[in-house]
């Protein structure tokens, strides 16, 4: 089942040695991260998925993250290392906005017992592109977002296994579990997993091809009752094509 995705302290990132007082104590390092409530390495996260999203790994300089954080370059080298080992936090980081938004929203799918029976399976299949339609494209902020894993899926590296194996993989399965019970067909049948890939694609287009709906709709965002209509259309499609191939199953 879908779980939302945890960030993990990253393992061999430099950190500096502690020092003894003159009484012989051990007293913590100075550091950018010794500050009670500190937010560097969160300011320093937001700048990077930013800085890379806009410009890719390679033309992002450390030093421009840096300066958008409003943090220092040693701060970037105390928390993560270097620009490849930020880059794939990162990627961590997206994962777990994408995971923890999913599972916020639409916690009976992600947490639940496979459906009972075709009607649940429905109506979790509705919760889901509902889900889709608010956190991908209702969240202004997904954008920033969206810009890196584009870049991911055009150019995969290892920053795209994380984000694939936390969320895309997960979420995938989960909606193709419950389109198997809704059709009564095989979930890993490739029928299954490209019908699950072109109903949530439905979504996923609106926020990547944001310009072009908005100017077409003659709309300057995606206002709540817009998503409403959205969500409304979409979930009319997911009833069609399930109707579809109940229809073929029954056939056979």
């Amino acid at each position: 089942m879908l779980q939302p995705p945890m960030l993990q302290p990253k393992e061999g990132v430099r950190r500096p040695k502690s020092s003894e007082n003159a009484a012989g104590a051990s007293r913590a390092p100075a550091s950018p991260a010794n500050v009670p409530g500190d937010t560097t390495r969160e300011r320093i996260l937001d700048a990077a998925l930013e800085l890379f999203g806009e410009r890719g790994l390679h033309a992002a300089s450390v030093r421009d993250v840096a300066k958008l954080a409003k943090a220092n370059v040693a701060a970037i080298s105390y928390h993560f290392g270097g620009k490849e080992e930020l880059y794939l936090a990162v990627a961590g980081h997206v994962a777990a906005i994408m995971g923890s938004r999913i599972a916020e929203r639409a916690p009976q799918i992600v947490d639940a017992a496979p459906p009972a029976n075709p009607q649940e399976a429905l109506a979790h299949l509705e919760l889901a592109f509902d889900t889709i339609v608010d956190v991908i494209v209702g969240h202004e902020d997904m954008r920033r977002v969206s810009r890196f894993i584009l870049r991911e899926q055009m150019s995969p590296t290892a920053a795209f296994d994380i984000i694939y194996a936390q969320v895309m993989e997960r979420m995938h399965r989960t909606v193709c579990l419950n389109f198997g019970v809704a059709t009564g067909l095989d979930p890993d049948s490739e029928t299954v997993r490209l019908r699950t890939f072109l109903l949530i694609g439905q979504g996923i287009f609106l926020r990547v091809a944001e310009a072009v709906v908005l100017r077409r709709l003659g709309a300057d965002r995606y206002t709540p009752s817009l998503l409403d209509e959205i969500k409304a259309m979409l979930r009319t499609h997911l009833h069609l094509v399930v109707t579809e191939l109940r229809g073929r199953k029954g056939e056979a």
